[in-house]
C-alpha cells in the first residue's frame, strides 16, 4: 500500500511567526497532534504537542503557561523541528512505519514529486491502514 492510500489530506499548518498559544489553540480545537510549519509555501518545520510541553532549559517560570511554553512570548519557529523528515506519497507504507519507528516520531509530511505538501501521515494512519488491511 502506497502513502498516497491513507494519508491525511486535510493537513493543518501553522506560520513559524505564529505564537505557541496559537499552536496550542489550534491543536487543541482540532484535536490533532501535529502542525506543519510553512513558510512562502514551503515546509520549513514540524511542532507537535510534545514540542509545547517539553521547555528547552531549566529556568525559573512564573507560571505553567511558560513552562509549557504556551503563551505569545514563544513563537512555534523557537519551539519547532526542524529540518523535517518528509516522505513521498508514492512511498510504501512500510517505508513510513520504519521512519516514524527509527526517528521516533509520530509523523510525517508527505510531498508530491514538487516536493508540494500534499497531506500528512501519522502513527494512527498507519494503524487504520493496517486495521483495514
Amino acid at each position: 500500500m502506497k502513502v498516497k492510500e491513507c494519508v491525511t489530506q486535510q493537513v493543518m499548518t501553522i506560520a513559524p511567526e505564529a505564537t505557541t498559544k496559537e499552536a496550542f489553540g489550534t491543536m487543541k480545537s482540532l484535536g490533532i497532534r501535529h502542525l506543519v510549519v510553512v513558510r512562502h509555501g514551503r515546509i520549513v518545520g514540524i511542532v507537535t504537542d510534545r514540542d509545547l510541553r517539553r521547555p528547552k532549559v531549566a529556568d525559573v517560570f512564573k507560571s505553567w503557561e511558560e513552562l509549557y511554553r504556551i503563551s505569545d512570548e514563544f513563537h512555534v519557529e523557537d519551539i519547532m523541528s526542524s529540518p523535517v523528515t518528509t516522505i513521498a506519497e508514492g512511498a510504501d507504507i512500510k517505508q513510513a512505519a520504519q521512519i516514524l519507528v527509527e526517528k521516533r516520531i509520530g509523523a510525517l509530511p508527505v510531498t508530491d514529486a514538487a516536493g508540494t505538501l500534499t497531506g500528512i501521515i501519522t502513527d494512527l494512519d498507519l494503524l487504520r491502514a493496517l486495521i483495514a488491511g
